[in-house]
């Protein structure tokens, strides 16, 4: 019988050892609130992720409409009868001319020409490579503006007759 207390006994200083050993009811209402912090700031991170992409699409958008617009507003249209054209050199020789011009339609600009300017009694001549004829200012400058871009070109704009 002594053997059978001192085994209930312990039996049950076990089972009170093991049930004490446990995590307490509030350190399981903490786990509990821990987690769903953690859920709350794991929703807020995929929220606030969402709404950096929202905006980066919306300035992205943004951009593209705002290059949209300043390239429809910078159209060039060439015209045979247009009163612009921008001079990209100019040159004594007729041959060096020529050969610039060739150049220039070799790069797209199919509407380039030579002007010859000066007087040949006196020698001095100059042949102008000019790059359009368009209708109005506007278009010439942004022809201007792309030759300087694409080719670093310096150039005028000039009014034909």
């Amino acid at each position: 019988m002594k053997t059978s207390l001192t085994f209930l006994g312990t039996a049950i200083l076990a089972i009170t050892l093991m049930i004490s050993c446990g995590p307490s009811e509030e350190e399981l209402r903490q786990q509990e609130l821990d987690r769903q912090q953690a859920e709350r700031d794991s929703l807020e991170r995929v929220y606030e992720e969402e709404m950096e992409q929202m905006r980066q699409d919306s300035i992205d958008q943004a951009r593209q409409d705002s290059i949209a617009e300043a390239e429809s507003q910078s159209q060039i249209e060439f015209s045979e009868n247009g009163d612009y054209a921008v001079q990209v050199q100019s040159w004594r020789s007729k041959e060096k001319a020529e050969r610039e011009l060739s150049e220039w339609k070799d790069r797209g600009y199919e509407n380039a020409f030579v002007v010859q300017f000066g007087d040949e009694d006196s020698g001095d001549v100059w042949y102008r490579v000019r790059i359009g004829r368009v209708e109005n200012e506007e278009m010439a400058k942004n022809l201007q503006e792309k030759l300087a871009d694409e080719y670093d070109a310096e150039s005028w704009i000039s009014r034909l007759n």
